[in-house]
């Protein structure tokens, strides 16, 4: 470890907490942190109090069943037995209630009372959600005939006051030692067991009372910390001793030891031990890093987690005892051992020396190079996967020789797999300091050709750790150099990347699509019954013509995009993408959906991305300039017998709204980090895009391409909207009927819902209507339309999406 790394050596007897709170002898308060044990807690305890809610509110009887046969079991027969243990039910919930606001006000601990101010509030504010949303609840409950609404009313008064002491004792369980604890425990069993007792024919909600509190009091930890405490250092050097190491002192190291608490200590001879410490914080952040990776990841592996800490702390030992019995270069193990209450602690020999993410690029030589790579060599012979093979794991002695520490994430008797995925890690972290050629040159000399290209499919972000993706943002091409350059040295052809990431951009995407499809469409199709019967009087002879007309549509969309985009694109995929546009758009607000898809195919068709987006943002301006030209046109052409009873409305407020945004703009301006954001990030990018668009807009075809595309858009529209009316006989000029599409369609498709559902429905009628259409006819006619246009065009589109998909042009 470097000199300069080291601290004042700190006293080996317990400091004075001076904090009034109670803590064990072994341990010491460094400070208030938030523990990656309350994240794991929140996190499990969120999802199974969503889970006992949700089972209460959609399946039946959810768990009354069975909370009603264990009140049966305890049931008082005598109702002066139950009065009396009513009564002391009430007692001891508010009692205790009461006792843990009012002691740490009298013993003055304030921090302590936050906390369980905080801890009550939050469960009643969340008992109080969970009455709310069971309330609208209209299923009746058991033979007794109460309704899923009443039982809520009596959540709200019974559960509440069991909940808030439950995330009270949870909140204050880190300040007090395990007497404490254990006595919370007891009390809220006991005030448990009395709701058993006392109520009989309804539900108790023990899961529920449980659940609110732990998470409620999980929360309050997470928000604002727990105590730190670690191993006091009294502690620390008790356990050495006992384990046959002579310690004189004991001071905390300043170094990179991810997932442990560490120390040097000096031996009685002088020599110097680096001892690190494993608590129960950092068996909690393995398991959340495991299950992020369990989730994000595959194919990388990762175990299963080990049952107990003590078994994790045990297998580091193995392996870093295995890896240096084989002769790998790593420092002695001293000793294992259990340090203060759920702790253990590793001691292994000091190195001296840097790590080298902390010395000089220069004096990473080729020879220091080979060497490391010698010995990943070792580690491969035997089957020994380090899996963290970053530059903080590599130590740089004295001597000039290469150092591996740190085996707590290893593997013995490691696949092919983890063996390639290390010579990745480490390819990419030497390459962030000696540059791709080098490094790889060097794991060649050491390794072979043949080896080495086995890490072609791992050379990406997904192999990598946090630290070294970390390095490579300062290097965004160092990956394709490396493969480049492993596929020259090595001989061997372009390999592809092997899939690691359970959900890619195209996973989240469909996703994504396939959850607004069912919380958007589905709710509306419930009604298709409904719809049909509104429909089914229309004259059928109009259907084929409605079709034609929304065909048409994505023929000119076709068409607009191309004449967007300098260059050339394919015209049967670019036909394809609009067509899944409506699938795409179906399931996002304002066509956004859409406006992604083609932003995605573009890119895929090798467009600049800037110069994508401006031809996507061209294309709708020039949707928006056609619209508003043809309401102008179709206005004039229908003459005021349009609209009979429309009033449309003043420009002021659109002026008004013009003349807020213009002063805002100003105010952004006249600061000058917005102005040096706007000058450095923004402007290079629209002259960027301005490139594209002056490609466009001096080029004749492309000008027509574009401008004929959205008018013939809006025109089709028109065309299947006047059709859907013939189809009921409505006795409108197609003149009128445009003016009323074009004004409907400007309000409705300003709604925040895919394709404007409900609010076009609502504006198109509204628009019949008050051309003097009547309702019965115009709500039938409306709907045929949306059939034709919005609903049957879903299925060709997801047709055309997947087929995008998978043919990797979105």
């Amino acid at each position: 470890m470097p000199e300069s790394d080291r601290t004042a050596p700190v006293a080996a007897t317990p400091p004075d907490r001076g904090t009034g709170e109670v803590f064990d002898a072994a341990e010491e308060v460094v400070g208030y942190e938030r523990s990656p044990r309350d994240v794991l807690r929140l996190v499990l305890l969120a999802v199974a109090t969503l889970v006992v809610v949700a089972v209460d509110r959609y399946v039946g009887d959810g768990m009354e069943p069975l909370e009603r046969n264990l009140s049966r079991l305890l049931d008082v027969r005598w109702q002066w037995g139950r009065l009396v243990i009513d009564g002391l039910l009430i007692i001891t919930v508010v009692v205790a209630g009461v006792a843990t606001l009012v002691v740490p006000l009298v013993t003055r601990r304030f921090r302590l009372f936050g906390y369980v101010v905080a801890a009550h509030l939050l469960a009643a504010v969340m008992v109080s959600g969970i009455d709310a949303w069971l309330t609208g609840v209209d299923l009746s409950r058991g033979a007794t005939g109460t309704s899923a609404a009443e039982l809520a009313r009596g959540l709200g008064t019974d559960v509440s006051g069991t909940a808030q002491l439950v995330a009270a004792f949870v909140a204050i369980a880190p300040f007090v030692n395990w007497r404490w604890r254990r006595a919370g425990v007891w009390l809220v069993a006991v005030v448990l067991l009395l709701r058993l007792v006392v109520v009989v024919d309804e539900s108790t909600y023990v899961a529920l009372v449980l659940l609110v509190g732990f998470t409620a009091g999980a929360a309050v930890l997470l928000a604002f910390g727990r105590p730190d405490t670690r191993p006091s250092m009294a502690s620390i050097l008790g356990a050495l001793r006992s384990s046959g190491v002579p310690v004189s002192s004991i001071e905390p190291a300043a170094v990179d030891a991810r997932g442990s608490t560490p120390y040097f200590a000096e031996l009685d001879d002088g020599t110097r031990v680096f001892a690190k410490v494993l608590g129960t914080d950092e068996r909690a952040a393995d398991l959340l890093f495991r299950l992020y990776r369990s989730l994000r990841l595959r194919n990388v592996g990762d175990e299963r987690p080990f049952s107990s800490l003590r078994r994790t702390v045990e297998h580091e030992a193995l392996v870093s005892l295995q890896a240096r019995d084989v002769g790998v270069r790593t420092p002695r193990l001293r000793t294992v051992a259990p340090v203060g209450r759920d702790s253990f602690l590793l001691a292994y020999e000091m190195i001296d020396g840097r790590s080298l993410d902390a010395v000089d690029p220069d004096v990473v030589t080729d020879d220091v190079l080979t060497a490391l790579w010698e010995q990943v060599a070792v580690l491969r012979r035997h089957r020994i996967a380090h899996r963290d093979l970053r530059l903080a794991n590599v130590f740089l002695g004295a001597d000039g020789e290469p150092w591996i520490i740190d085996f707590g994430f290893s593997e013995i008797a490691a696949s092919d797999a983890l063996l390639a995925a290390d010579i990745a890690q480490l390819l990419t972290s030497t390459a962030v300091v000696a540059g791709a050629e080098r490094a790889v040159s060097a794991a060649v000399r050491a390794l072979g050709t043949e080896t080495v290209s086995t890490c072609l499919g791992r050379l990406q972000p997904a192999a990598l750790s946090g630290a070294t993706r970390t390095r490579l943002k300062a290097h965004p091409h160092l990956l394709d150099e490396l493969r480049a350059e492993v596929e020259r040295q090595c001989g061997c052809e372009e390999a592809p990347l092997e899939p690691l990431t359970r959900f890619g951009a195209r996973q989240v995407l469909t996703l994504v699509l396939l959850v607004a499809v069912f919380y958007f469409l589905i709710p509306q199709l419930a009604d298709i019954p409904g719809i049909l019967e509104r429909v089914q009087d229309a004259d059928w002879a109009w259907a084929g013509p409605l079709l034609a007309a929304s065909v048409v549509t994505y023929l000119a969309a076709t068409l607009s995009l191309m004449g967007s985009i300098p260059g050339r694109i394919p015209a049967g995929p670019t036909l394809a993408a609009q067509v899944g546009s409506s699938f795409a758009s179906k399931v996002a607000p304002a066509g956004l959906g859409g406006m992604a898809l083609n932003l995605r195919y573009l890119q895929r068709q090798g467009v600049d991305t800037t110069v994508a987006t401006s031809g996507i943002g061209l294309n709708s301006i020039a949707g928006v300039v056609g619209h508003f030209t043809l309401i102008a046109v179709f206005l004039g052409w229908a003459g005021r017998r349009a609209f009979r009873g429309l009033t449309l409305p003043s420009p002021n407020a659109f002026l008004l709204g013009v003349a807020i945004v213009a002063v805002v703009a100003a105010l952004a301006m006249a600061v000058p980090a917005t102005r040096r954001l706007v000058t450095g990030k923004l402007f290079p990018i629209l002259a960027k895009a301005t490139h594209g668009l002056h490609d466009v807009l001096t080029s004749p075809g492309k000008l027509v391409l574009l401008l004929g595309g959205s008018v013939l858009v809006t025109l089709s529209y028109v065309v299947a909207f006047w059709i859907a009316g013939q189809a009921f006989g409505v006795e409108l000029r197609f003149a009128a009927v445009g003016a009323v599409y074009l004004v409907a369609a400007a309000v409705g498709t300003a709604a925040p819902t895919p394709g404007g559902l409900g609010a076009m429905e609502a504006a198109l009628i509204a628009g019949l209507v008050a051309a003097g259409v009547d309702k019965d006819t115009a709500v039938p006619a409306v709907f045929l339309y949306r059939l034709g246009t919005f609903w049957i065009p879903i299925l060709p589109g997801w047709l055309c999406f997947t087929w995008l998909r998978r043919t990797d042009h979105i």
